[in-house]
């Protein structure tokens, strides 16, 4: 399972994602974001793209190991969140 920080970086950055916008409010967070605690208010119902596990075994299993695919998500988290320090 994919261990998410939950420091609501991709899901603050949301409306930068061309078939999400529709997930967007006007300053790109996603609508379902709590934006206190950072935790998804429709987590049970979320989009496939926002479950990196579901996403990896309907798109993806077959294409590259689950350790991979796990590194190259934590190595995109870590860059929004050096973009989002940057921001401040």
């Amino acid at each position: 399972m994919f261990n998410c920080e939950q420091c609501g970086c991709c899901c603050r950055n949301i409306g930068k994602v061309f078939w999400a916008k529709n997930m967007a409010l006007s300053n790109g967070i996603c609508k379902y974001l709590n934006q206190e605690t950072n935790l998804c208010n429709i987590y049970n119902n979320r989009p496939i793209f926002c479950n990196v596990d579901a996403f990896y075994e309907k798109y993806l299993k077959n294409k590259m190991p689950i350790n991979e695919f796990y590194a190259k998500n934590k190595l995109e988290c870590k860059n929004l969140q050096v973009l989002m320090i940057k921001k401040k």
